[in-house]
């Protein structure tokens, strides 16, 4: 079985990628024009390796959805001493309050086969770990 993505965003050496609940078997035909690309399960960085080597095989380009939300980060800025709001290019926003920031995660970017694991346990096919609620959006 396989699910549709999107690359949202490339980065350096990673993308950002949503990820999409219908899943198709494996091998089948798809029409990426018919896909509803606007309401992802999960999104999140991760490295482009198995797009480059054909395990994520490309089987068109779509606009992405206005839906898709931006992902923001918190970072703690030193000096002055003080959480900002960053988001997936590393760019800075306006500093947070530490209850802002106690809601929001660090950037960080998940292996492929944690997304793939993910993927399995949200469609009951495997487990499912806590770690994945990061990928959810």
């Amino acid at each position: 079985m396989v699910a549709p993505a999107q690359i949202i965003e490339k980065l350096r050496g990673n993308v950002l990628l949503s990820v999409f609940s219908e899943l198709f078997d494996d091998g089948a035909s798809c029409d990426v024009s018919q896909l509803e690309l606007k309401d992802p399960i999960f999104l999140a960085e991760t490295m482009d390796m198995r797009i480059k080597d054909g395990t994520w095989c490309v089987i068109g380009n779509s606009e992405v959805s206005e839906s898709i939300p931006e992902l923001m980060y918190k970072v703690w800025v030193e000096p002055p001493g003080e959480y900002r709001i960053q988001d997936v290019r590393g760019n800075l926003g306006p500093p947070i309050s530490p209850e802002q920031a106690g809601k929001m995660m660090l950037q960080k970017s998940f292996s492929p086969a944690a997304i793939e694991a993910a993927l399995r346990g949200y469609h009951n096919l495997g487990p499912w770990h806590q770690a994945f609620d990061e990928l959810t959006v």
